[in-house]
């Protein structure tokens, strides 16, 4: 009887260490990524259709300067309105000086490109693709609003907090 009792309590102890090691590895909590990546500044714009049975749409912008070596690997925005993925625009400077009262600056220039030709002092424009289908990842939590969130293709999720965005002048459409 002392026996079986012995390799029962075995059986038990392994099976609990077994399942214990089969548990997912919690994942790491974001860290604030300001040794990647600086804010220079977050503006929005909305722009009033010329059609009354149309929806007025806000549009944001993100200007960053990428400060690390590694390319990101994945960039995207939480707001108040959910997980949205960033499109990515190299801005380079031009020679206008005038401001202009539309979305975005006139003293840049702004191309897409990948995330992977990203390179450190870059200047991106960073604006919202609303309608993807990718999934808010476990580590950021429900009270993480207002962050860029990026990651490299080493590095575990980090952020950086967006605490104002500046209002441009609505554009009315004829």
């Amino acid at each position: 009887m002392t026996y079986n009792k012995t390799l029962l309590i075995a059986i038990v102890c392994a099976c609990t260490g077994m399942n214990a090691c089969a548990q997912p590895k919690k994942a790491a909590t974001p860290k604030i990524g300001s040794t990647h990546v600086r804010l220079i500044e977050c503006s929005e714009q909305t722009t009033l259709p010329g059609r009354p049975e149309m929806e007025p749409t806000t549009q944001k912008r993100m200007l960053i300067v990428w400060k690390s070596k590694t390319p990101p690997h994945q960039i995207f925005w939480r707001g108040q309105d959910g997980w949205t993925d960033c499109v990515i625009a190299k801005a380079r400077k031009n020679n206008n000086k005038q401001p202009k009262y539309e979305f975005g600056e006139n003293w840049y220039d702004a191309e897409q490109i990948s995330p992977e030709k990203v390179k450190r002092g870059d200047t991106l424009e960073l604006t919202l693709m609303y309608g993807g289908k990718n999934t808010i990842p476990d580590e950021v939590t429900p009270a993480m609003k207002n962050r860029i969130f990026f990651k490299t293709e080493k590095s575990q999720w980090m952020f950086l907090p967006v605490n104002t965005c500046k209002k441009r002048p609505d554009i009315a459409m004829p």
